[in-house]
C-alpha cells in the first residue's frame, strides 16, 4: 500500500501519548527526550509540560491541566505544579499508558522492574480516589482506550502481541485481536467513532485498523520503523496522526516524528479524567 502520510514535525526521540485537544491541537510526549508538546497547523511544536520524562500516556482533567504517567501518575497544572494521584508498587518500574472512560475514571498500566519474569498491573482509579486492579499478569502494558458507552476497554500487552478487551464495569477479559501476523509488536492505539481500532506496530512500519469484530480493515505503511502512537484528531476528528521514535535498534536521521493523513472514519473526543484532586 502506498503511504499518504505527511511528516509534520521531527527531531524528537520517542514520541508517545498522542491526544487531540481542541484548545491545543495535537498533544504528545517525548518519552525519552522529556516534555509534553502541542502541535497546531504549521506552527512549531510548543511545550506544555517541561522536562518530565517517561510519559507514556496522558489525558486532560475536567478541572483543567493534564494527567500524565511516568514514575507516578500526576495531575499537572498549567503553572507546572502537580498533584500525585497514584504511586508505583515496589515491584513496578513506572506507569506507561493511561486513559479515562466516560465517567472520568482512569485506567493505568504499570511496567514491572523485572522485565523477564515480573508482571505489571492494570489499575482503575475511581473518581473518589479508590483503586482497584483489573489485571496482575501484564507483561508490558501499552495502548489503552475505553469506548464511549462505558462497556469496553481495549488494552495492549506488547510482548504477547495481543489487544485485550475488558467488559466493563466488571473487567472480564477476552482476547480481541492478535498481531502475530505482522512484523513488530503492538504499541499505542486509537478508537474511532465507528468502533475501528487503530494499532501502531513498533518495529513494523505499520498502523493496522481492526473493525469491531476484529477483522482487518486498514493497513497503513509508515516511513519509519518504530511506530509508537496513533490518534484521530483535527477540527473534524478526521485526521489520523501517527507518531514514531528512534533508538539504537531503529535509527532514523529525522528522529522521532509526527505524521498525518486523512482518515476514513471519524475519531472520538479525547477522554477526560474526573478523579478527585484533593
Amino acid at each position: 500500500m502506498t503511504t499518504t502520510l505527511t511528516r509534520l514535525a521531527s527531531g524528537f526521540v520517542l514520541l508517545e501519548a498522542a491526544r487531540w485537544l481542541p484548545e491545543h491541537g495535537l498533544v504528545f510526549s517525548d518519552m525519552l527526550g522529556g516534555g509534553v508538546y502541542a502541535l497546531r497547523n504549521d506552527a512549531a511544536p510548543t511545550p506544555l509540560v517541561e522536562h518530565r520524562k517517561g510519559i507514556g500516556g496522558l489525558v486532560p482533567h475536567a478541572e483543567g491541566g493534564l494527567v500524565v504517567s511516568g514514575r507516578n501518575v500526576t495531575h499537572k497544572r498549567a503553572d507546572g505544579t502537580g498533584v500525585v494521584l497514584l504511586e508505583t508498587a515496589e515491584d513496578e518500574q513506572f506507569f506507561n499508558d493511561l486513559t479515562a472512560d466516560s465517567a472520568g475514571r482512569l485506567y493505568i498500566g504499570s511496567v514491572p522492574k523485572d522485565h523477564e519474569n515480573g508482571f505489571g498491573r492494570l489499575y482503575r482509579l475511581q473518581t473518589d480516589g479508590a483503586v482497584d486492579v483489573l489485571a496482575e499478569d501484564v507483561r508490558i502494558t501499552n495502548g489503552l482506550a475505553a469506548d464511549p458507552a462505558g462497556t469496553a476497554l481495549f488494552h495492549v500487552d506488547t510482548p504477547r502481541k495481543v489487544v485485550w478487551r475488558y467488559a466493563l464495569p466488571g473487567g472480564e477479559r477476552t482476547d480481541f485481536v492478535s498481531t502475530e501476523a505482522y512484523p513488530g509488536v503492538p504499541d499505542g492505539l486509537a478508537l474511532a467513532a465507528d468502533g475501528t481500532l487503530f494499532v501502531a506496530l513498533a518495529g513494523g512500519s505499520l498502523v493496522v485498523g481492526f473493525d469491531p469484530s476484529g477483522a482487518v480493515v486498514a493497513e497503513i505503511e509508515v516511513p519509519a520503523r518504530l511506530v509508537t502512537s496513533v490518534c484521530l484528531g483535527g477540527e473534524d476528528l478526521r485526521t489520523l496522526f501517527v507518531l514514531t521514535g528512534v533508538n539504537s535498534e531503529y535509527p532514523d536521521p529525522a528522529g522521532g516524528s509526527v505524521f498525518a493523513m486523512p482518515a476514513a472514519t471519524a475519531g472520538l473526543p479525547a477522554p477526560a479524567a474526573a478523579v478527585r484532586l484533593a
